[in-house]
């Protein structure tokens, strides 16, 4: 169909072959095939070149709007931001829904004011499959538990700190990470919303020890239960700095873990989660 396109505005077999890039025979050859499907002529020769048919005239409108058909297969599909009433579906652990998920839901309402955004809470068996299967757009959480097989992205890079509530007594009389030894300390429950494991692996390559009260179900009880436990507890400095905690002056920034956007094949080139996928990256860079 390109060949046939360009013999009907070059007229000429040696222009045609130089503009396509391919030999004259090739372009021969095509005009071969060509006379061997249709059953009308389509150029006539002539001491200047070829001089196209009605037919093939014809025969060009109409190659040129399926030429340009299969040609836009390769643009996305139109996303306007402006306009669309578009729902999002995000998976989130629950530090992404407390450190990122306000922040984006704030940039897209900038961005898209029609535009919803839905919360789904992460779960480290199923996110992998309802990304593949069209049930939600990308996954935000900690790069231990996005499935290893989807498209990854490191949005952050954080690490855990020591907190107290505000006004508490202890804020003066930690020094050093070994003095919240002799204090009381609030835990969290091990599993996806949390790394405990490596929190107790550090604190035992520094040989500090601690008198855990309680063990709460996530960070979100915290602010809660400290209102009324004078109490310690380690969580991460994204977290820490949403407000209602005082943080401990003690260096605890190699016990660190990367945050990580995740996204499934099937859904890349899809112009709606890109503009999704590419708020949340500048989202992350700027904060």
């Amino acid at each position: 169909m390109r060949v046939l396109l360009h013999l009907v505005r070059e007229k000429n077999v040696s222009r045609v072959a130089e503009r396509l890039e391919i030999s004259q025979q090739a372009v021969s050859n095509c005009l071969k095939r060509m006379r061997e499907v249709f059953p009308y002529e389509l150029f006539l020769r002539q001491s200047a070149g070829l001089q196209p048919t009605d037919y093939a005239y014809e025969l060009a409108a109409k190659f040129e709007k399926i030429i340009e058909e299969v040609d836009g297969i390769f643009n996305s599909f139109p996303f306007d931001p402006v306009t669309s009433d578009y729902v999002f579906r995000v998976i989130a652990n629950e530090y992404a829904q407390l450190s990122i998920i306000p922040s984006l839901s704030l940039l897209m309402r900038e961005r898209a004011a029609g535009v919803k955004l839905e919360v789904i809470d992460f779960n480290p068996t199923q996110h992998a499959k309802m990304l593949a299967q069209g049930e939600a757009d990308l996954v935000i959480g900690f790069s231990d538990y996005v499935d290893s097989g989807l498209v990854r992205k490191t949005l952050r890079r954080d690490h855990y700190c020591c907190v107290t509530r505000e006004g508490s007594i202890l804020y003066r009389q930690i020094q050093e990470l070994g003095d919240v030894s002799s204090h009381p300390h609030v835990d969290f429950a091990s599993g996806v919303g949390n790394l405990g494991s490596r929190l107790d692996d550090f604190l035992g390559t520094q040989k500090v020890s601690r008198t855990v009260i309680a063990t709460l179900p996530c960070y979100t009880s915290l602010q809660a239960f400290m209102r009324v436990n004078d109490t310690l507890a380690f969580i991460p400095s994204a977290i820490a700095a949403a407000g209602g905690f005082q943080v401990m002056d003690i260096d605890m920034s190699s016990l660190s873990f990367n945050v990580v956007v995740g996204r499934h094949r099937r859904a890349l080139g899809s112009a709606a989660g890109d503009w999704l996928a590419r708020v949340v990256e500048e989202l992350a860079a700027s904060t």
